[in-house]
């Protein structure tokens, strides 16, 4: 009798939460799929989010615990130790990683500080969103107009002058980076954790 193979165990992890939580603690999981509970759970924590993951940081990121999800629509991520910590956001640091690591953080403090460990994008599906054309900065996603046919496509801000926006597409990262004056770039609902003007 042949036994029967989990395909699910064989497939690759796509996505991966690790940072430290309000309380100092190193915490991370990894996850089989995308999912906005998981994030939102994150997002909760102050951590931060990895998908489409390097070669490097798949492989020491398999040293995660695996992540759960409730029925309820609640997720657990558990503790890790610091050096596995430390060790996934080197690897984040590194120049060339083409990890799509996304910062979940909640609006700044007054003074403008946040906590944490920078990583290279403000995250597209929480708040920490720009509210108006002037906050609009580097690390912040908006929708760029691509064609009448194509549509709009979330991209990322690269480089601001004044005006002048230098994008790539979030979802394409190997495709040439492009530039669009600010006025010509839609902007995302921020959400409901959004700082009141």
């Amino acid at each position: 009798m042949r036994k029967k193979i989990d395909k699910a165990a064989n497939k690759p992890d796509l996505l991966f939460i690790v940072g430290v939580d309000e309380k100092g603690k190193p915490r991370g999981a990894r996850f089989p799929q995308v999912d906005d509970r998981v994030v939102g759970a994150a997002l909760d924590l102050n951590l931060s989010a990895v998908i489409k993951a390097s070669p490097a940081f798949a492989e020491s990121a398999k040293k995660l615990p695996g992540g759960r999800l409730y029925a309820s629509g609640k997720a657990f991520i558990p503790n890790i130790k610091q050096v596995l910590h430390d060790e996934l956001f080197a690897i984040l640091r590194q120049p060339g990683d083409t990890s799509e690591a996304y910062r979940l953080e909640h609006p700044k403090t007054p003074d403008g500080a946040t906590a944490g460990d920078p990583v290279r994008c403000v995250s597209p599906i929480t708040s920490g969103l720009p509210q108006s054309w002037d906050e609009i900065n580097v690390g912040h996603m908006v929708l760029a107009h691509e064609s009448p046919d194509d549509g709009w496509w979330e991209a990322v801000v690269i480089k601001r002058e004044d005006d002048i926006l230098t994008l790539r597409y979030r979802d394409a990262p190997k495709l040439p980076i492009f530039i669009r004056h600010v006025t010509t770039v839609a902007l995302v609902n921020p959400g409901p954790l959004a700082e009141k003007s």
